[in-house]
Protein backbone atom coordinates (compact mmCIF):
# COMPACT_ATOMS: atom_id res chain seq x y z
CA UNK A 1 0.00 0.00 0.00
CA UNK A 2 1.27 3.59 -0.96
CA UNK A 3 -1.07 5.42 1.53
CA UNK A 4 -2.35 7.71 -1.44
CA UNK A 5 -5.43 9.68 0.06
CA UNK A 6 -8.72 10.58 -1.86
CA UNK A 7 -12.21 11.76 -1.14
CA UNK A 8 -13.70 8.06 -2.65
CA UNK A 9 -11.43 6.39 0.23
CA UNK A 10 -13.57 7.02 2.81
CA UNK A 11 -16.50 5.75 1.65
CA UNK A 12 -18.46 8.91 0.81
CA UNK A 13 -17.48 9.70 -2.57
CA UNK A 14 -18.22 8.33 -5.80
CA UNK A 15 -15.95 5.20 -7.16
CA UNK A 16 -13.22 6.10 -9.18
CA UNK A 17 -13.20 3.85 -12.17
CA UNK A 18 -10.34 2.77 -14.19
CA UNK A 19 -11.82 1.06 -17.72
CA UNK A 20 -9.25 -1.20 -19.69
CA UNK A 21 -10.02 -2.24 -23.23
CA UNK A 22 -8.11 -2.42 -26.48
CA UNK A 23 -11.07 -1.33 -28.73
CA UNK A 24 -11.58 2.51 -29.35
CA UNK A 25 -15.63 1.73 -29.64
CA UNK A 26 -15.95 0.16 -25.73
CA UNK A 27 -13.86 2.50 -24.44
CA UNK A 28 -15.94 5.00 -25.73
CA UNK A 29 -19.13 3.26 -24.73
CA UNK A 30 -18.11 2.20 -21.22
CA UNK A 31 -16.51 6.00 -20.19
CA UNK A 32 -20.39 6.74 -21.62
CA UNK A 33 -21.67 4.16 -19.40
CA UNK A 34 -20.56 6.53 -16.13
CA UNK A 35 -21.07 9.94 -17.42
CA UNK A 36 -24.14 10.99 -16.16
CA UNK A 37 -24.15 8.79 -13.01
CA UNK A 38 -22.61 10.79 -9.89
CA UNK A 39 -22.08 7.53 -7.87
CA UNK A 40 -19.20 6.82 -10.60
CA UNK A 41 -16.05 8.60 -11.87
CA UNK A 42 -14.10 7.87 -14.98
CA UNK A 43 -10.33 8.16 -13.21
CA UNK A 44 -8.65 7.07 -16.45
CA UNK A 45 -9.08 4.98 -20.07
CA UNK A 46 -6.28 2.69 -21.26
CA UNK A 47 -6.24 0.10 -23.91
CA UNK A 48 -3.29 -1.99 -22.97
CA UNK A 49 -2.41 -3.75 -19.16
CA UNK A 50 1.11 -2.59 -18.95
CA UNK A 51 -0.82 0.74 -18.71
CA UNK A 52 -3.34 -0.05 -16.60
CA UNK A 53 -0.55 -0.94 -14.44
CA UNK A 54 1.43 2.24 -14.81
CA UNK A 55 -1.89 3.70 -14.23
CA UNK A 56 -3.01 2.11 -10.76
CA UNK A 57 0.47 2.95 -9.58
CA UNK A 58 0.48 6.79 -10.20
CA UNK A 59 -3.23 7.33 -9.70
CA UNK A 60 -6.40 6.90 -6.71
CA UNK A 61 -8.66 4.01 -8.03
CA UNK A 62 -10.94 1.89 -6.32
CA UNK A 63 -12.52 -0.13 -9.56
CA UNK A 64 -11.05 -1.31 -12.44
CA UNK A 65 -13.10 -2.49 -15.27
CA UNK A 66 -10.50 -4.95 -17.44
CA UNK A 67 -10.98 -6.70 -20.47
CA UNK A 68 -10.11 -10.28 -20.21
CA UNK A 69 -8.73 -10.46 -24.05
CA UNK A 70 -6.20 -7.98 -24.23
CA UNK A 71 -2.99 -7.93 -26.58
CA UNK A 72 0.13 -8.58 -24.96
CA UNK A 73 -0.50 -9.87 -21.69
CA UNK A 74 -4.42 -11.81 -20.86
CA UNK A 75 -6.53 -9.81 -18.33
CA UNK A 76 -5.58 -12.57 -15.66
CA UNK A 77 -1.84 -11.84 -15.19
CA UNK A 78 -2.90 -7.54 -15.13
CA UNK A 79 -5.19 -9.08 -12.32
CA UNK A 80 -2.23 -10.53 -10.92
CA UNK A 81 -0.45 -7.07 -11.27
CA UNK A 82 -3.06 -4.93 -10.05
CA UNK A 83 -3.82 -7.01 -6.69
CA UNK A 84 -0.54 -7.26 -5.95
CA UNK A 85 0.10 -3.79 -5.73
CA UNK A 86 -2.91 -3.05 -3.82
CA UNK A 87 -4.87 -5.58 -2.70
CA UNK A 88 -7.34 -2.95 -2.01
CA UNK A 89 -8.78 -2.12 -5.64
CA UNK A 90 -11.91 -4.18 -7.08
CA UNK A 91 -10.75 -5.65 -10.32
CA UNK A 92 -13.99 -6.21 -12.51
CA UNK A 93 -13.22 -8.76 -15.62
CA UNK A 94 -15.40 -8.02 -18.62
CA UNK A 95 -15.60 -10.78 -21.45
CA UNK A 96 -17.13 -11.09 -24.71
CA UNK A 97 -16.08 -15.12 -24.83
CA UNK A 98 -15.66 -16.22 -20.83
CA UNK A 99 -19.06 -17.80 -19.93
CA UNK A 100 -19.97 -16.38 -16.53
CA UNK A 101 -19.75 -19.50 -13.75
CA UNK A 102 -16.96 -20.83 -16.50
CA UNK A 103 -13.78 -22.90 -14.66
CA UNK A 104 -11.29 -19.60 -16.29
CA UNK A 105 -13.94 -17.33 -14.60
CA UNK A 106 -14.13 -18.96 -11.38
CA UNK A 107 -10.16 -18.88 -11.83
CA UNK A 108 -9.82 -15.43 -12.61
CA UNK A 109 -12.46 -14.97 -9.01
CA UNK A 110 -9.96 -17.70 -7.09
CA UNK A 111 -7.35 -15.52 -7.66
CA UNK A 112 -8.74 -12.18 -6.25
CA UNK A 113 -11.00 -10.53 -8.90
CA UNK A 114 -14.42 -9.35 -7.42
CA UNK A 115 -16.66 -10.28 -10.42
CA UNK A 116 -16.93 -11.65 -14.05
CA UNK A 117 -19.06 -10.28 -16.22
CA UNK A 118 -19.87 -11.24 -20.15
CA UNK A 119 -19.23 -8.24 -22.24
CA UNK A 120 -21.99 -7.87 -25.32
CA UNK A 121 -20.35 -6.68 -28.37
CA UNK A 122 -19.05 -3.29 -29.18
CA UNK A 123 -22.76 -2.18 -30.73
CA UNK A 124 -25.02 -4.38 -28.44
CA UNK A 125 -24.93 -2.42 -25.14
CA UNK A 126 -28.51 -2.35 -24.34
CA UNK A 127 -30.03 0.27 -21.92
CA UNK A 128 -30.55 -3.15 -19.85
CA UNK A 129 -27.07 -4.53 -19.81
CA UNK A 130 -25.89 -1.05 -18.69
CA UNK A 131 -28.18 -1.35 -15.65
CA UNK A 132 -27.45 -4.62 -14.96
CA UNK A 133 -23.24 -3.44 -15.06
CA UNK A 134 -24.33 -0.64 -12.89
CA UNK A 135 -26.35 -2.51 -10.31
CA UNK A 136 -23.34 -5.68 -10.24
CA UNK A 137 -20.71 -3.25 -9.26
CA UNK A 138 -22.24 -0.91 -6.88
CA UNK A 139 -23.08 -4.54 -5.00
CA UNK A 140 -19.68 -5.00 -5.24
CA UNK A 141 -18.69 -1.75 -3.72
CA UNK A 142 -21.39 -0.30 -1.15
CA UNK A 143 -20.50 2.88 0.15
CA UNK A 144 -19.90 1.49 3.64
CA UNK A 145 -17.54 -1.54 2.39
CA UNK A 146 -15.70 1.23 1.03
CA UNK A 147 -13.54 2.73 3.80
CA UNK A 148 -9.94 1.49 3.89
CA UNK A 149 -8.80 0.25 7.00
CA UNK A 150 -4.73 -0.39 7.06
CA UNK A 151 -4.42 -3.36 6.89
CA UNK A 152 -1.37 -4.26 8.70
CA UNK A 153 -0.92 -5.46 11.88
CA UNK A 154 0.98 -6.92 14.70
CA UNK A 155 -0.93 -10.07 15.00
CA UNK A 156 1.63 -10.87 17.64
CA UNK A 157 0.10 -8.08 19.40
CA UNK A 158 -3.95 -9.58 19.02
CA UNK A 159 -6.07 -10.23 21.95
CA UNK A 160 -6.35 -14.17 21.17
CA UNK A 161 -9.00 -16.31 23.14
CA UNK A 162 -8.80 -19.24 23.93
CA UNK A 163 -9.28 -22.55 22.12
CA UNK A 164 -12.76 -23.72 21.75
CA UNK A 165 -13.17 -27.16 23.96
CA UNK A 166 -15.59 -28.98 21.60
CA UNK A 167 -16.48 -28.40 17.85
CA UNK A 168 -19.95 -29.86 17.13
CA UNK A 169 -20.16 -27.43 13.49
CA UNK A 170 -18.00 -25.60 11.62
CA UNK A 171 -19.08 -22.67 9.24
CA UNK A 172 -16.64 -21.32 6.90
CA UNK A 173 -17.04 -17.38 5.73
CA UNK A 174 -15.11 -15.53 2.71
CA UNK A 175 -15.15 -13.05 0.12
CA UNK A 176 -12.06 -11.63 -2.38
CA UNK A 177 -9.29 -14.42 -2.27
CA UNK A 178 -11.31 -16.68 -0.75
CA UNK A 179 -12.11 -19.30 -2.93
CA UNK A 180 -8.60 -20.70 -2.97
CA UNK A 181 -8.57 -20.22 0.97
CA UNK A 182 -11.67 -22.12 0.94
CA UNK A 183 -10.07 -25.11 -0.73
CA UNK A 184 -6.99 -24.98 1.15
CA UNK A 185 -9.05 -25.15 4.39
CA UNK A 186 -11.25 -28.35 2.99
CA UNK A 187 -7.98 -30.04 1.31
CA UNK A 188 -6.24 -29.54 5.04
CA UNK A 189 -9.41 -31.78 6.31
CA UNK A 190 -8.27 -34.59 4.73
CA UNK A 191 -11.71 -36.09 3.84
CA UNK A 192 -11.95 -36.37 7.76
CA UNK A 193 -14.80 -34.50 8.75
CA UNK A 194 -16.81 -35.54 11.60
CA UNK A 195 -19.08 -32.27 11.94
CA UNK A 196 -21.35 -30.27 9.35
CA UNK A 197 -19.46 -27.57 7.47
CA UNK A 198 -20.97 -24.19 6.24
CA UNK A 199 -19.50 -21.88 3.86
CA UNK A 200 -20.61 -18.65 2.39
CA UNK A 201 -18.33 -17.11 0.18
CA UNK A 202 -19.02 -14.17 -1.98
CA UNK A 203 -19.79 -15.11 -5.33
CA UNK A 204 -22.95 -15.10 -7.67
CA UNK A 205 -25.24 -17.75 -7.86
CA UNK A 206 -24.39 -18.82 -11.22
CA UNK A 207 -20.85 -19.76 -9.96
CA UNK A 208 -21.92 -21.61 -6.49
CA UNK A 209 -22.44 -25.29 -8.74
CA UNK A 210 -18.78 -25.01 -10.17
CA UNK A 211 -17.12 -23.99 -6.90
CA UNK A 212 -18.81 -26.66 -5.22
CA UNK A 213 -18.25 -29.22 -8.25
CA UNK A 214 -14.47 -28.10 -7.47
CA UNK A 215 -14.34 -28.40 -3.76
CA UNK A 216 -15.85 -31.93 -4.28
CA UNK A 217 -12.90 -32.88 -6.57
CA UNK A 218 -10.58 -31.00 -4.59
CA UNK A 219 -11.79 -33.17 -0.81
CA UNK A 220 -13.58 -36.37 -1.73
CA UNK A 221 -15.98 -34.79 0.51
CA UNK A 222 -19.73 -34.64 -0.30
CA UNK A 223 -20.75 -30.95 -1.11
CA UNK A 224 -24.11 -29.65 -1.99
CA UNK A 225 -25.93 -26.57 -2.36
CA UNK A 226 -27.61 -26.01 1.01
CA UNK A 227 -31.33 -25.84 -0.61
CA UNK A 228 -34.34 -24.66 1.41
CA UNK A 229 -35.45 -27.56 3.62
CA UNK A 230 -32.45 -29.81 3.22
CA UNK A 231 -31.75 -32.18 6.38
CA UNK A 232 -27.98 -31.57 7.68
CA UNK A 233 -25.81 -34.29 7.96
CA UNK A 234 -21.92 -34.41 9.68
CA UNK A 235 -19.59 -35.13 7.33
CA UNK A 236 -20.98 -33.18 4.71
CA UNK A 237 -19.96 -29.43 3.21
CA UNK A 238 -23.12 -27.09 2.46
CA UNK A 239 -22.06 -24.41 0.01
CA UNK A 240 -24.53 -21.33 0.89
CA UNK A 241 -26.31 -20.28 -2.29
CA UNK A 242 -26.14 -17.39 -4.34
CA UNK A 243 -29.65 -16.08 -4.40
CA UNK A 244 -30.01 -15.83 -0.46
CA UNK A 245 -28.40 -16.24 2.78
CA UNK A 246 -27.49 -19.55 4.33
CA UNK A 247 -29.55 -19.90 7.98
CA UNK A 248 -30.71 -22.87 9.82
CA UNK A 249 -33.85 -23.99 11.93
CA UNK A 250 -33.91 -26.90 14.78
CA UNK A 251 -37.31 -29.36 14.78
CA UNK A 252 -39.36 -29.66 17.83
CA UNK A 253 -37.64 -33.23 17.68
CA UNK A 254 -33.81 -31.72 17.20
CA UNK A 255 -33.20 -31.82 13.30
CA UNK A 256 -31.34 -29.71 11.91
CA UNK A 257 -32.08 -28.76 8.29
CA UNK A 258 -30.95 -25.39 5.96
CA UNK A 259 -33.20 -22.35 6.04
CA UNK A 260 -32.97 -19.17 3.76
CA UNK A 261 -32.68 -16.08 4.63
CA UNK A 262 -33.51 -12.95 2.47
CA UNK A 263 -32.60 -10.37 5.30
CA UNK A 264 -31.14 -6.96 4.73
CA UNK A 265 -27.12 -7.12 4.76
CA UNK A 266 -25.26 -3.79 5.84
CA UNK A 267 -22.77 -5.34 3.24
CA UNK A 268 -24.46 -5.47 0.34
CA UNK A 269 -23.48 -9.40 -0.43
CA UNK A 270 -26.05 -11.90 -1.11
CA UNK A 271 -24.89 -14.99 0.49
CA UNK A 272 -23.06 -12.90 3.45
CA UNK A 273 -21.46 -14.34 6.18
CA UNK A 274 -22.91 -12.68 9.28
CA UNK A 275 -26.49 -14.83 9.08
CA UNK A 276 -24.61 -17.73 8.76
CA UNK A 277 -22.40 -17.53 11.93
CA UNK A 278 -25.32 -16.19 13.91
CA UNK A 279 -27.15 -19.43 13.00
CA UNK A 280 -24.33 -21.21 13.97
CA UNK A 281 -24.53 -19.14 17.14
CA UNK A 282 -28.15 -20.22 17.80
CA UNK A 283 -28.35 -24.04 16.73
CA UNK A 284 -24.48 -24.97 17.71
CA UNK A 285 -24.21 -22.58 20.96
CA UNK A 286 -20.15 -23.40 22.82
CA UNK A 287 -19.78 -26.13 19.77
CA UNK A 288 -19.82 -23.42 16.88
CA UNK A 289 -16.11 -22.42 15.26
CA UNK A 290 -16.62 -19.55 12.80
CA UNK A 291 -13.55 -19.48 10.02
CA UNK A 292 -13.29 -16.07 8.53
CA UNK A 293 -11.28 -16.34 5.61
CA UNK A 294 -9.71 -13.62 2.89
CA UNK A 295 -11.95 -10.61 2.16
CA UNK A 296 -12.42 -6.47 1.69
CA UNK A 297 -14.83 -5.25 4.25
CA UNK A 298 -16.16 -6.32 7.93
CA UNK A 299 -18.68 -9.01 7.09
CA UNK A 300 -18.72 -11.46 9.62
CA UNK A 301 -17.74 -9.34 12.33
CA UNK A 302 -21.02 -9.14 13.84
CA UNK A 303 -21.98 -12.62 13.53
CA UNK A 304 -18.24 -14.16 14.92
CA UNK A 305 -19.25 -11.63 17.81
CA UNK A 306 -22.75 -14.00 18.38
CA UNK A 307 -20.73 -17.26 17.84
CA UNK A 308 -18.22 -15.38 20.39
CA UNK A 309 -21.59 -14.78 23.12
CA UNK A 310 -22.99 -18.14 22.37
CA UNK A 311 -19.75 -19.26 23.94
CA UNK A 312 -18.05 -20.93 20.58
CA UNK A 313 -14.34 -19.78 18.61
CA UNK A 314 -13.60 -18.20 15.99
CA UNK A 315 -10.30 -18.60 13.22
CA UNK A 316 -9.02 -15.55 11.56
CA UNK A 317 -6.97 -16.46 8.32
CA UNK A 318 -4.06 -14.55 8.97
CA UNK A 319 -2.10 -11.44 7.12
CA UNK A 320 0.22 -13.47 5.11
CA UNK A 321 -1.72 -15.77 3.30
CA UNK A 322 -5.27 -13.53 2.73
CA UNK A 323 -5.30 -12.09 -0.84
CA UNK A 324 -7.28 -9.18 1.54
CA UNK A 325 -6.90 -8.74 5.27
CA UNK A 326 -10.17 -6.68 5.90
CA UNK A 327 -12.51 -9.62 6.44
CA UNK A 328 -10.36 -11.83 9.30
CA UNK A 329 -8.52 -8.63 10.24
CA UNK A 330 -11.67 -7.22 11.53
CA UNK A 331 -12.66 -10.30 13.97
CA UNK A 332 -8.68 -10.60 14.99
CA UNK A 333 -8.66 -6.55 15.91
CA UNK A 334 -11.98 -6.90 17.75
CA UNK A 335 -10.04 -9.66 20.13
CA UNK A 336 -12.40 -12.52 18.71
CA UNK A 337 -10.23 -14.68 17.01
CA UNK A 338 -8.67 -17.67 19.59
CA UNK A 339 -5.85 -17.94 17.11
CA UNK A 340 -4.75 -16.49 13.24
CA UNK A 341 -3.42 -19.27 11.16
CA UNK A 342 -2.97 -20.12 7.52
CA UNK A 343 -5.87 -22.08 5.29
CA UNK A 344 -3.65 -25.50 6.17
CA UNK A 345 -2.95 -24.82 9.86
CA UNK A 346 -6.64 -23.72 10.70
CA UNK A 347 -8.04 -27.21 9.25
CA UNK A 348 -5.40 -28.82 11.46
CA UNK A 349 -6.20 -26.95 14.25
CA UNK A 350 -10.18 -27.66 14.40
CA UNK A 351 -9.38 -31.49 14.09
CA UNK A 352 -7.19 -31.27 16.89
CA UNK A 353 -9.60 -29.62 18.81
CA UNK A 354 -12.10 -31.78 17.88
CA UNK A 355 -10.17 -34.82 18.92
CA UNK A 356 -8.93 -33.46 22.42
CA UNK A 357 -12.68 -33.20 22.88
CA UNK A 358 -13.65 -36.50 22.03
Amino acid sequence: MDGRQKDASDGNGPVQVLIVDDAVVVRRIMAKVFENDQRFVVAGVVPSGEQAVEFVRANPVDLVLLDMNLPGEDGLSVLAKIISHDRQIQVVLLSATCREGSEVALRALAMGASDVIAKPAAGHFSDSFIEHLRDRLLHIMPADERARTPEKMDQSAARLRPLGSTVRAVGIGGSTGGIGSVAAVMAGFKGRVPVPIFVTQHLPANFQPLFAEQLRRATHLPVVIAEEGLEVHAGTVYIAPGRAHLSLYRSPTGIISIRHSAEACLHGAYPAVDPMFRALARIYGAGACGVILSGMGRDGLAGAQAIVEAGGWLIAQDHATSAVWGMPGSVARAGLASAILSPTAIAQTILQQRQAAA
